[in-house]
């Protein structure tokens, strides 16, 4: 079995035998595809992804966007899993400086990557004025989150929570955690985990042929980049994952970062993590923030690729 971690889709090929299932679907604005085994739980699984993508979703009447319309200072009741995943992305979003955070959504909002105003064109883009001011509204610092309640209190009038850069992740790990050691492989839009031994490999992000590969077992694997949602202006690719200035990561850099894929034990800390990859880069920063969840990543620029830990990947 070969998983290929491509710009717009992972392509899985698989020999299954009667015991095998494939649930899948389309869940947090892209696909999923669960392989397992033993008895069918197809209701109990679309049941809770359903769930988790009503209640990830900006839109709608969902945990997220219950909260971000709330009032200052009022107190929002979530399900237990919208408010695992938000524990989980502050912790990350703490540990990494906020190169990754679910706090960014107001940037999102401004440079037009949120799901509901994405067109892939744009006319004009922020003046610096006004990214200095979405910037004020920015950070997990404009929440809080009380535990024993399973409230979510927005701090800051204009602050506004994402899950889009863990969701996937979350959704994949809380399958495994459902399905146990009969779980095979977990894709929530090209966001994995996997049990048995899989031929993983990573998409030019640039063209069509692949680039690296390894093979993988017990372990998570999810890749950022700045092709799944960009526009071009005035020549220059802007895409939707935001640097901690409030610009797209790598925005004036001679050589950013275009790739990041990371390898860890937990798929939402993999999906978490290649944000942040993408966002510091080859850096010291990256490799402590790698070393603190045992994660490790390959990083691809224009011109250049770099590891990061002990990544299983190596170039074709």
């Amino acid at each position: 079995m070969t998983i290929i971690l491509s710009i717009f889709s992972a392509i899985l090929s698989v020999s299954c035998n009667l015991t095998d299932h494939d649930l899948t679907g389309n869940a947090f604005g892209s696909y999923f595809s669960i392989e397992y085994t033993g008895e069918n739980r197809d209701d109990e699984l679309r049941s809770v992804i359903d769930l988790l993508d009503h209640n990830f979703d900006t839109d709608g009447n969902g945990d997220v966007a219950k909260i971000n319309s709330a009032p200052v200072n009022s107190a929002v009741t979530v399900n237990e899993y919208t408010f695992a995943a938000l524990t989980l992305a502050f912790e990350v979003a703490e540990a990494s400086g906020e190169a990754f955070t679910p706090a960014a959504f107001p940037l999102t909002e401004l440079w037009g990557f949120a799901p509901n105003n994405f067109t892939g064109t744009a006319t004009s883009v922020p003046s610096a004025e006004r990214v200095s001011e979405v910037l004020n509204v920015v950070g997990i610092r404009h929440f809080s989150l009380d535990k024993a309640n399973s409230t979510v209190t927005k701090l800051t009038d204009g602050a506004k929570l994402d899950l889009g850069g863990i969701g996937k992740g979350f959704a994949a790990e809380t399958v495994r955690n459902m399905l146990g050691d009969k779980a095979k492989v977990i894709d929530f839009g090209a966001t994995f985990h996997i049990t048995d031994p899989v031929k993983v490999s990573i998409q030019n992000p640039r063209g069509d042929n692949l680039i690296a590969s390894a093979t993988v077992s017990n372990s998570s694997v999810a890749t950022s980049g700045d092709y799944q949602r960009y526009y071009i202006f005035d020549g220059v690719r802007y895409h939707h994952i935001m640097g901690i200035n409030g610009y797209p990561s790598g925005y004036g850099a001679a050589d950013p970062v275009i790739s990041a894929t990371v390898t860890s034990p937990n798929a939402a800390v993999s999906d978490a993590l290649s944000t942040a990859a993408m966002v510091l880069g080859n850096t010291v920063e990256l490799e402590t923030l790698l070393n603190k969840y045992n994660a490790t990543a390959v990083l691809f620029t224009a011109s250049a690729h770099y590891y990061i830990g002990d990544t299983p990947f190596i170039m074709n």
